[in-house]
């Protein structure tokens, strides 16, 4: 004969048992809704599809000053909800038009293969995410960072330059466009 030994289990017990379950349902719905810190959602591109007006300012290299031109964009979905193409316009400048693609990573990590240090949702709705990574800037090793602010009605991407043994961050180039 098999013998069952039941312990009691207190209320205390099960009251625990229900504030972990209901704790953690609650912890995975907040991560649905709002991304930790360093991570970033498709939904968080989205809000930036459709056409944009605006400029590009970047550091002339031999002048080292800075040079405005007006600039438009188109974004279009690309090949899954992780990418976006960019079309890039350039009214004075015809030649100059480029296509270009923001690819966010599955786990949410990397924006177009760099490691995103921070992602932050705004007091005025924007999202604001920064990706760092090692590289060249006017053939000099650099940290490089790329700044995009995600907006219904503004978008930027900032590109800033860390030269090895300098403190210092300076601004290389600033697409600005409104809608």
């Amino acid at each position: 004969m098999i013998k069952i030994n039941i312990t009691k289990i207190t209320l205390a017990q099960i009251i625990a048992v229900l504030i972990f379950l209901l704790s953690f349902e609650n912890y995975a719905q907040n991560q649905s809704i709002d991304s930790p810190a360093n991570i970033v959602i498709s939904e968080d591109l989205e809000i930036i599809l459709g056409e944009w007006t605006g400029s590009l300012t970047y550091i002339d290299y031999g002048s080292n000053k800075p040079y405005t031109m007006p600039a438009n964009l188109s974004v279009k979905k690309g090949k899954n909800k992780n990418q976006l193409l960019l079309y890039n316009i350039y009214p004075n400048e015809p030649k100059a038009n480029s296509k270009d693609k923001i690819t966010l990573s599955k786990k949410g990590d990397r924006l177009n293969n760099k490691m995103i240090i921070s992602r932050e949702k705004l007091s005025n709705g924007q999202v604001q995410i920064t990706t760092e990574y090692f590289g060249k800037d006017n053939n000099k090793k650099a940290t490089i960072r790329n700044i995009y602010l995600l907006g219904k009605n503004q978008f930027i991407i900032k590109k800033e330059v860390r030269f090895e043994n300098s403190d210092e961050w300076l601004k290389r180039n600033e697409y600005n466009f409104k809608r």
